[in-house]
């Protein structure tokens, strides 16, 4: 099996994150100077044969992952094993990797005369160590499952008109690689998809959409905002983030994939493609998807986060921002809500 090594991963705690992000602790953090090395192992041979970064994980993604963990458990943990089990746990969330080995360094350790503890974990991914593979999940209509007929395709639940499953072989939705040697035709887009939950299972299902987001063949999840409180003047309120996704998909099948989860999931998910950007030799091309957004602090405050610089449809997010009607509703909840219980 093919493997990635990511080396040197660090954080000063108390640099790193702030006591008031881990209320109910001591000011001062339990462990300092960690540095974790982590090997994931998946299949590389699409990602070769293309040299297709859709196929493989996306390392600025795990890098954040891990350093989060590492953070929080600096305040939050009494072992730094348990650190080591988080951080674990935080990369299997990714769909390519098969397992993972977390080799976590914890300097100067309060009461031992030593320069460091060292804790190695390995984990292989399975029914439980996955968010989007866990009963739960697999009930949202949010993971991807393999079909069990003859062509062999993928299949997406979420769609009522076919008892649930939506094959991705008759609309489109997904490519199916079946030939780990032919050369995409083309480089991938990048899209900004928008996901806005309910105050229930809300949560949870917008994590289970970034997994099956990610398991798509052809995308690769770069990016996830924080999570963010939308209060509403009437009527419940609500919780919003975004993904960015590069992916193979055109606007189109993106949309449609996105739209039969969105029926599994009414009142309680919605998910929607806001831009897709694309790069040729004429220059960047842009597509609206969903011209609401511009208007939507909801979505512009969460995309602003993880692309501070960025414009939609011609004008800064900034700007658009600004001028967003809703803009007191919005608020952030959670910087490392794609974690769920092991923050």
């Amino acid at each position: 099996m093919d493997s990635i090594r990511l080396t040197g991963i660090r954080t000063a705690a108390g640099q790193g994150g702030s006591p008031s992000a881990c209320s109910g602790h001591d000011d001062a953090p339990r462990w300092r100077d960690l540095r974790a090395d982590v090997t994931v192992t998946l299949d590389l041979r699409e990602a070769i044969a293309g040299d297709d970064i859709t196929q493989t994980v996306d390392y600025a993604q795990l890098t954040d992952r891990v350093r989060q963990v590492m953070v929080a458990g600096a305040y939050e943990c009494a072992l730094v094993e348990t650190i080591a089990g988080r951080i674990a746990q935080a990369v299997l969330l990714s769909h390519r990797v098969h397992s993972v080995d977390v080799v976590l360094h914890a300097g100067h350790p309060h009461g031992a005369d030593i320069d460091e503890i060292v804790v190695n974990v390995h984990r292989m991914a399975d029914d439980d160590s996955r968010v989007g593979a866990t009963p739960a999940a697999q009930a949202s209509g949010l993971v991807p499952r393999q079909d069990s007929g003859e062509s062999g395709g993928d299949a997406y639940a979420g769609n009522p008109s076919d008892g649930g499953r939506h094959s991705a072989s008759q609309s489109g939705v997904a490519e199916r690689h079946a030939n780990p040697t032919r050369v995409p035709a083309q480089q991938p887009s990048h899209a900004v998809i928008a996901m806005c939950g309910g105050s229930g299972d809300g949560e949870h299902l917008m994590r289970a959409a970034v997994v099956a987001l990610d398991s798509v063949p052809g995308n690769q999840v770069t990016g996830i905002s924080p999570l963010y409180h939308v209060s509403a003047i009437d009527g419940p309120d609500s919780m919003s983030a975004v993904v960015l996704v590069d992916t193979r998909l055109d606007l189109a099948a993106l949309s449609h994939l996105l739209a039969s989860i969105n029926d599994k999931h009414r009142d309680t998910l919605a998910l929607h493609a806001v831009t897709m950007r694309s790069d040729a030799e004429d220059g960047r091309h842009e597509q609206v998807g969903w011209q609401e957004a511009k208007t939507k602090a909801s979505i512009l405050a969460p995309w602003m986060d993880i692309e501070p610089d960025a414009s939609f449809d011609g004008d800064p997010l900034s700007y658009l921002l600004a001028l967003a009607p809703d803009a007191t509703q919005v608020g952030l909840l959670s910087d490392s809500w794609i974690l769920g219980g092991m923050q």
